[in-house]
């Protein structure tokens, strides 16, 4: 069978199929008779000006912030952060200077996803430039120092007139520095923005490394990211729309905030690790109620567009997305993580951090090697031999696997559901090596690998069934179903005896009587209010989560 190309990453995790429609958006190309702006020239004379009295500004620095500027044209989109990194390091070579700060390196990587151009064909500007000193930390003593970087900024955005800026910091000050501020994950800026007599079409976002650095196993904030840069990016060009699905991911962004704040009053001696590690506990149980919901035929009575929306509704189509950013968190520590901050003087914080990570993967490989444990079915026998591949046996796996087949009846997103699930069992199974008396070693970046591919191939199961109750299929459609149609995870699927192909039926439409639960298949309720329904809000049984009588479906402000 053919190799199925899958969807396309961006920060880490699979593109957001209802998104990906708009890319390709291009830079708008500013009119030449509007000339040239001056804003890199601006800053790169101020870098001269501050080089006389702070030794630690080099030429490097000052080329970068210059480049980081450009174009010079007015006009286009402005992305806003707030200050240079205060350990950044600065390269003769741009790229690589870009590539060194995980700040830069995913705006690049957004802007490349959004219009083919990275940062090097969009505007970067800093709110507080060539200020390294954390804003928080530093206000009371260099306030005059930050009102006087602040002011160029300002001069800078006067003089680039951009047609659209992507608001990506938080203004230390209660009263000053507001302008072009975040005014909170969630919240959008619904009106035009005066400033100094010239009014600007802004776009609400927010650091990008609060959803890498903090939050960083929270894979809707990254999407969320994506979002508002192509809205900034589709506002300048005339071409965007809003969708009513953009809102519902500003609102589970929202809630995702003010849940973290609640968790840390809540837990006020808990690090981030120990909150990632009680997550992903959290998402490895979800992830086996579903399991066990496709085992057992919860799901067989629902339509294809039933079990989508439920998907999406109960936010099980990021479970997967989640549980990597937490292996790649590890992976990415264990690597070269613990040296960096070695390099920087942070001896005591990398022995503390090399502590947490270690359990944080111990609990990890713990809660993957429970969900193959769930899988095996009676007498399936385990690996016993030294060395051999696998906690089950390669007979012991295909007997477990099984129930979790595709039934020949089934189609459309039912079918690929359960190959996404399947893949993610074979994967983690063959992670394991047996080294004796019930031991195995754990392979981490298989780990990773299995969470990558299912949440890839959920990601185009959900393009494709999208694709088909659209009502129309473009060229570009033909080849994702034509992708699809010849779906297969990999040989070790096809010796299960199952997956033989994707049959092209139509969508079954029959579903289940209004009075009987589509989750329990018991009578006198409907699904939403199914006491074996939990609110990802609350995590109360017995409604859903835009029911919810704690946290109402609206955004609330970030802390």
């Amino acid at each position: 069978m053919a190799e199925v190309e899958l969807p396309g990453l961006c920060l880490g995790v699979p593109i957001d199929h209802r998104l990906k429609p708009l890319f390709s958006t291009g830079l708008t190309t500013p009119n030449p008779s509007v000339g040239f702006g001056g804003h890199a020239r601006e800053i790169k004379n101020y870098g001269r000006y501050f080089q006389k009295y702070r030794k630690d500004i080099s030429n490097n620095e000052i080329q970068f912030a210059k480049w980081l500027a450009m174009p010079e044209t007015k006009g286009g989109v402005v992305i806003v952060l707030q200050q240079p990194a205060e350990h950044q390091r600065y390269f003769s070579d741009h790229y690589q200077t870009v590539k060194d700060c995980n700040t830069l390196s995913a705006v690049d990587e957004v802007c490349k996803a959004i219009t083919g151009y990275g940062v090097e064909r969009v505007s970067c500007f800093d709110a507080f430039p060539f200020h390294k000193i954390p804003v928080s930390k530093s206000l009371e003593k260099y306030e005059e120092e930050l009102d006087e970087a602040y002011d160029l900024f300002l001069r800078m955005i006067e003089q680039k007139q951009p047609d659209v800026v992507l608001c990506c910091y938080r203004s230390p000050h209660s009263t000053k520095y507001k302008d072009f501020q975040c005014i909170g994950i969630g919240r959008t800026r619904d009106c035009q923005v005066t400033v100094r007599g010239r009014r600007y079409t802004c776009v609400n976002c927010f650091h990008p490394s609060y959803a890498l650095n903090y939050l960083e196993d929270k894979s809707e904030l990254r999407s969320l990211f994506i979002i508002e840069a192509t809205q900034a990016f589709r506002r300048a060009n005339g071409t965007w729309r809003e969708r009513s699905w953009m809102t519902k991911v500003r609102e589970n962004c929202a809630a995702i905030v003010q849940m973290d704040f609640e968790d840390k009053q809540d837990q006020p001696s808990w690090t981030k690790h120990d909150f990632q590690r009680k997550r992903f506990q959290s998402y490895m149980k979800l992830i086996m109620g579903i399991l066990n919901s496709l085992k057992s035929g919860v799901y067989n009575d629902m339509t294809n567009k039933e079990l989508y929306n439920l998907f999406l509704e109960r936010r099980y189509n990021v479970l997967f997305h989640d549980c990597l950013l937490v292996l790649v968190k590890i992976i990415n520590f264990e690597d070269n993580g613990g040296d960096r901050l070695q390099d920087k003087g942070f001896v005591q914080l990398h022995q503390r951090e090399k502590r947490d990570i270690r359990d944080l993967r111990r609990n990890v490989v713990k809660r993957c090697s429970e969900f193959l444990r769930s899988l095996r079915v009676a007498g399936a026998p385990l690996q016993v031999q030294k060395g051999g591949k696998g906690l089950l046996t390669s007979d012991g796996l295909k007997q477990s696997l099984l129930p979790l087949g595709p039934f020949m009846h089934q189609t459309g997103f039912q079918y690929n559901l359960r190959l996404s699930f399947l893949s993610l069992a074979h994967i983690l199974n063959d992670a394991h090596t047996y080294r004796g008396r019930d031991v195995h070693d754990i392979n981490r970046n298989e780990l990773a690998r299995a969470f990558r591919l299912a949440a890839s191939y959920l990601e185009l199961a959900l393009t494709q069934h999208t694709v088909r109750t659209r009502g129309r299929v473009s060229e570009e459609d033909d080849g994702i179903i034509s992708q699809l149609n010849s779906l297969t995870i990999n040989s070790s699927i096809r010796q299960t005896g199952y997956a033989s192909g994707y049959r092209s039926s139509p969508t079954r439409t029959a579903s289940a009587p209004s009075s009987t639960c589509t989750r329990c298949n018991r009578t006198g309720h409907s699904s939403p209010s199914c006491p074996e329904t939990q609110c990802y809000r609350c995590r109360s049984f017995g409604h859903m989560s835009f029911d919810c009588p704690v946290y109402p479906s609206t955004p609330q402000r970030r802390r």
